[in-house]
């Protein structure tokens, strides 16, 4: 409970530290070592959802010249050699990845992971929309057009339809996910970033008034 309140509160994994130093007490605890694994798993659950390259790590294994190479992954990627190793070793830890022989495979239900936990926290999953708009925003200057797709469409709405409009969202993301890997020869790695928010700043309430 100290965990859920505290990541809806938006507290980091270092300030949920201090609540969980206490041994765990009833007929469940082994000692501290249980309270030590506990606190573990919930900060790589947490880092899992907010940083951006555990999922693209996972989506790279599916790559036909991948290499399990954490050099290799870092330079695909864009990110350091430590951040490679430390995002294996907790993808492990959560259960999302396994190394055996050699050969690294993808835990996530029918190969897609979504927000693990994502009823867990919120201030984690504004996290990682906040890192992939400032992907997107680079990639906006840096890669050519003929290899990515900005657009946008402002549109003047009914509020009572969003539930299904995000829904719709939610089954387009899905279906273009099911068309893009149909061939199951993937060459890239790509992010999909969907932005749906009001523009204006009125109020139901004047708005039915005028």
């Amino acid at each position: 409970m100290k965990l859920r309140l505290g990541l809806g509160l938006g507290l980091s994994p270092q300030d949920l530290g201090r609540f969980q130093e206490n041994k765990v007490q009833g007929t469940r605890a082994k000692g501290p070592g249980q309270t030590l694994e506990f606190q573990q798993i919930a900060f790589d659950a947490y880092a899992v959802i907010a940083d951006w390259y555990h999922y693209a790590i996972l989506e790279l294994i599916y790559l036909e010249n991948f290499q399990a190479d954490p050099k290799w992954i870092a330079k695909s990627l864009g990110i350091t050699k430590s951040e490679v190793n430390i995002a294996v070793e907790r993808l492990q830890r959560v259960g999302l990845l396994k190394i055996e022989n050699g050969t690294w495979t993808d835990t996530t239900p029918n190969g897609h992971a979504t927000n693990i936990q994502g009823n867990l926290t919120s201030e984690a999953s504004r996290k990682l929309q906040r890192q992939i708009l400032e992907k997107s925003i680079r990639a906006l200057n840096e890669v050519p057009v003929t290899v990515r797709n900005h657009t946008s469409m402002t549109m003047a709405i009914n509020t009572e339809d969003l539930p299904e409009a995000k829904e719709r969202i939610a089954n387009f993301r899905r279906e273009l996910c099911a068309f893009l890997g149909r061939n199951g020869k993937p060459t890239q790695v790509y992010q999909l970033a969907v932005s749906f928010y009001p523009v204006t700043q009125i109020e139901e309430g004047d708005r039915n008034e005028k």
